[in-house]
């Protein structure tokens, strides 16, 4: 049993000591290693009591939500890892992979291809200006292209229910829209744009494996699925499911108002839950 137990000791030692390039640091690293997607609670349509539907804008330029924007760029942390932001994940999956589907709208029902995606992300137009010194006009292409630091802001659409079996107010996300700030040729102002929907249950296995950049932090290892279930953002809500379909700034123009109503509907959902139980 001794002469067991030290050949154990021994064999943990000598994997420990033996690193190779593929590690790139001081330790062991799995850097082969895929994460498993923990499953959702069986939720069963009788178990319902209530239900409805939002819309929440994230704002990256946040300081709690920088996790998500940033490294801007693709950022090599050894052992041949690369740490991408959200944006960077969701467009290699969807246009180098075409391991996630994009879908037009948030009713996840039009496929977009990418070809359809590219012409939203990438333009070419013609620009005449005029010569200081000969006075001709020239004529220049100008190419727009869209890159992940453009994409400043995340739409969410998930579900909000009371599972009466569970005795919950649960949350599920159904869907991530990037939105990107592009420059209008024709106005010459920055304008949002939508470009693409993904389902979220879909691109979960991906954002299992994809890291969250720490600054502080190297050895830590949060993934974009474990930040967004742990709720570790700032967002505010932009539509609920009503008779209308209409969302918040339709029937209020002032922010101030817009940002007032979606504190508004936020209190009804507390105010919900806990008119839910006697005490």
């Amino acid at each position: 049993m001794i002469s067991g137990a030290s050949q154990a000791q021994y064999n943990v030692l000598e994997h420990n000591s033996k690193l190779t390039p593929l590690d790139g640091h001081a330790y062991r690293t799995h850097h082969d290693f895929q994460n498993r997607v923990l499953e959702y609670p069986f939720v069963r349509e009788d178990d319902i009591l209530w239900s409805k539907t939002y819309i929440q804008k994230i704002d990256l330029r946040q300081k709690v939500n920088h996790p998500l924007y940033f490294p801007q760029y693709p950022v090599k942390i050894g052992g041949g890892k690369v740490i991408m932001n959200l944006a960077d994940n969701l467009l290699k999956a969807v246009l180098t992979d075409g391991s996630i589907t994009a879908y037009e709208t948030e009713y996840f029902d039009e496929i977009l291809t990418s070809q359809e995606i590219n012409k939203i992300m990438f333009s070419i137009d013609t620009i005449e200006y005029e010569d200081i010194d000969t006075g001709e006009l020239i004529s220049e292409l100008d190419t727009i292209k869209v890159e992940s630091k453009d994409i400043k802001e995340l739409l969410i659409i998930e579900d909000r229910f009371f599972d009466k079996k569970r005795s919950v107010i649960d949350v599920r996300i159904l869907g991530i829209c990037p939105v990107a700030e592009v420059m209008n040729n024709e106005t010459l102002e920055m304008e949002k744009v939508k470009l693409f929907w993904v389902w979220f249950p879909e691109a979960r296995q991906l954002m299992a494996n994809a890291t969250v950049y720490n600054s502080f932090n190297s050895a830590e290892r949060m993934t974009y699925d474990e930040l967004f279930h742990k709720r570790l953002f700032a967002s505010v809500i932009t539509k609920e499911s009503n008779l209308y379909d209409r969302a918040v700034y339709d029937y209020k123009k002032n922010k101030m108002n817009q940002l007032l109503e979606a504190e508004r509907i936020k209190n009804d959902i507390r105010n919900l839950e806990s008119d839910l139980w006697e005490y």
